[in-house]
C-alpha cells in the first residue's frame, strides 16, 4: 500500500517581483527619478546614467517591466542608416535593473514633438491633419513609400531583437501621432502593416492599439492590445451633453471597441496593457472613482499598468499596489499529494493543484518542474508537456507517476516545485506561497527513499 503525504503550502499576498506583469516604468528604468508634476516625455531615453540605487522610488510601485518608445527621426536619421544603439543600451539597463523592455516605435509625434525624418518628408508624399486648430504634417498612411520605408524600420528592428529574452512586447504603431490611430488609413493598408508585424515578430508578443478598425485587424493577426487612456473619467461637458454625461473612454469607447473589434477573448492568448490617461495624480485631483477604474481593469484582464513614471497619490497607494499585484498571472500551489517514502526504482505519485488567482495567463513559456536535493546535489524533473501559458484564472491539476531521477541515493530527499527556464533550469517565476526559497523554488517537504 502506498505511503502518501499531503502538502498544502501557505498562500502569500506579498509582492513577488515576477516578470511580465504589473506596474511599468515609462521612458525610465528602476532607480531613475520620476517625472516632475503631472507631465512626462514622449521621447524615449537616449542617455543612460546609472543611479546610485535600483530601489523603487518613493511614490511609485516596484516594477519588472520598462515601457519605452522612440521616434523615427532617431531610429533612421539618414535613409537606410539605422541607429538602434538606444535599444541596446535600454536592454542593458533592463538586465542590470531586473526588468524587461516593452517597446513602441513611432513614425511621428504631435505638434511639439518629432516629425518624420526630413529625408522622407522632403521627397515623399505628405498630408496634413488639424490638431488643436493647427495643421500637422504627416506621411500619407496609404502611400506605398510609407509602407516601404516605415516598414523597413520595423523589419530592421525585428531582425535584431525578435525573441530577445529581455524584449517584453512590441506595439503595432503606424497611423497618426505616436501611432495611436488618429488619421486616415485604408483598411487594406492596415491589414498589410498588421501582417508585416506578424511576419517579422513570430516570437515577441505584439500589441495593437485600441482604436476601431486598427484594433480589429490587429486582433485578427493574433495580437494582444493596449489602451492609451486607461482611467479616463473626465467630465468636461459639451453643447450636446451635460458635464456628468460628457465623453470619456471608459463609458464611451473602451467597452464598445473591445466588443466590436472581436477582442473580448484576446486576453487569453495575448497581453493587455493599460497606459494611464494623463497620470493617476490627475485622476486624484479631479475626483475620479479609483474603485471603478480598478474594477474595469480586472474585467478587461489587464497584465500591465503604466502610470508614466509619475508620483502616485499617497492615499491610493494601497489600492494601486493591490491592483498591480493581481494584474496578469499569480500562481499559488494549493495542494500536493505525493509519496511519503518509496524504494529506489519505483515511480513516485505526484498529484498537484495550482490556482491562478490573477486575472490573466502568463504569455511566456516556462516549464513546471520538480527539484530534488540531496547531499548538496540537485536533480530537476521538468514537465515539458505542460504549457503554463494555458493556465487561465482558475485551476490547473495534474496527477501522474514519475520516475525518480538517476543519482538519488537512499535517505531523505528534499522536494520543491518551480517554473523554470528550459535552457538553464533556473526558476524564474515565484509562486505566491510562503515556503519559497530565495531562488524562486517552493518547498514541498520531501520523500524518504529506501
Amino acid at each position: 500500500m502506498e505511503s502518501l503525504q499531503k502538502i498544502r503550502p501557505t498562500y502569500s499576498d506579498e509582492y513577488l517581483g515576477n516578470p511580465h506583469k504589473g506596474c511599468c516604468t515609462f521612458q525610465h528604468f528602476n532607480g531613475d527619478p520620476l517625472f516632475e508634476g503631472l507631465g512626462w516625455s514622449e521621447e524615449g531615453p537616449l542617455e543612460f546614467p546609472t543611479p546610485r540605487s535600483f530601489a523603487t522610488i518613493d511614490g511609485y510601485l516596484p516594477s519588472t517591466v520598462s515601457y519605452c518608445r522612440w521616434f523615427w527621426d532617431v531610429l533612421e536619421p539618414k535613409k537606410g542608416k539605422y541607429n538602434f544603439s538606444m535599444i541596446d543600451k535600454s536592454l542593458e539597463a533592463c538586465a542590470q535593473r531586473g526588468q524587461t523592455l516593452a517597446v513602441r516605435l513611432m513614425a511621428f509625434g504631435s505638434l511639439t514633438q518629432p516629425r518624420v525624418p526630413k529625408w522622407y518628408s522632403s521627397k515623399y508624399k505628405m498630408m496634413t491633419m488639424p490638431v488643436h486648430g493647427k495643421p500637422l504634417e504627416h506621411p500619407d498612411h496609404d502611400s506605398p513609400e510609407y509602407l516601404e520605408h516605415w516598414g523597413n524600420v520595423i523589419r530592421e528592428f525585428a531582425k535584431r531583437y525578435d525573441g530577445h529574452p529581455l524584449l517584453e512586447s512590441i506595439d503595432l504603431a503606424f497611423i497618426g501621432p505616436w501611432g495611436e490611430g488618429a488619421g486616415d488609413c485604408k483598411l487594406e493598408r492596415m491589414r498589410e502593416f498588421s501582417q508585416l508585424y506578424k511576419e517579422v515578430f513570430p516570437k515577441t508578443p505584439r500589441m495593437c492599439q485600441i482604436d476601431g478598425p486598427q484594433m480589429a485587424v490587429g486582433i485578427q493577426t493574433g495580437t494582444g492590445w493596449r489602451a492609451d487612456c486607461f482611467g479616463d473619467l473626465r467630465k468636461v461637458g459639451t453643447a450636446d451633453f451635460p458635464r456628468h454625461l460628457s465623453f470619456n473612454h471608459h463609458y464611451d469607447a473602451y467597452p464598445q471597441q473591445v466588443f466590436f473589434s472581436g477582442a473580448t477573448d484576446a486576453w487569453k492568448t495575448g497581453p493587455v496593457h493599460f497606459e494611464s490617461c494623463g497620470v493617476p495624480m490627475g485622476w486624484y485631483l479631479n475626483g475620479y472613482d479609483i474603485d471603478f477604474i480598478i474594477e474595469q481593469g480586472y474585467k478587461l484582464h489587464g497584465t500591465y499598468f503604466m502610470p508614466k513614471s509619475t508620483r502616485l497619490p499617497d492615499r491610493w497607494m494601497d489600492k494601486l499596489t493591490a491592483f498591480c499585484r493581481k494584474l496578469g498571472y499569480r500562481f499559488t500551489i494549493r495542494h500536493v499529494l505525493t509519496n511519503k517514502s518509496m524504494k529506489l526504482g519505483e515511480k513516485m505519485r505526484f498529484h498537484c493543484w495550482i490556482e491562478n488567482v490573477g486575472v490573466a495567463p502568463i504569455y511566456f513559456k516556462y516549464d513546471l518542474a520538480l527539484r530534488f536535493r540531496q547531499g548538496g546535489k540537485s536533480f530537476v524533473v521538468p514537465f515539458t508537456d505542460i504549457d503554463i501559458r494555458k493556465w487561465l484564472p482558475g485551476d490547473f491539476c495534474m496527477d501522474r507517476h514519475i520516475l525518480l531521477p538517476r543519482g538519488l541515493q537512499r535517505g531523505w530527499a528534499e522536494m520543491s516545485l518551480g517554473l523554470i527556464d528550459s535552457k538553464t533550469q533556473e526558476a524564474k517565476v515565484n509562486f505566491a506561497n510562503r515556503e519559497r526559497f530565495g531562488d524562486r523554488w517552493t518547498l514541498l517537504g520531501g520523500v524518504e527513499i529506501r
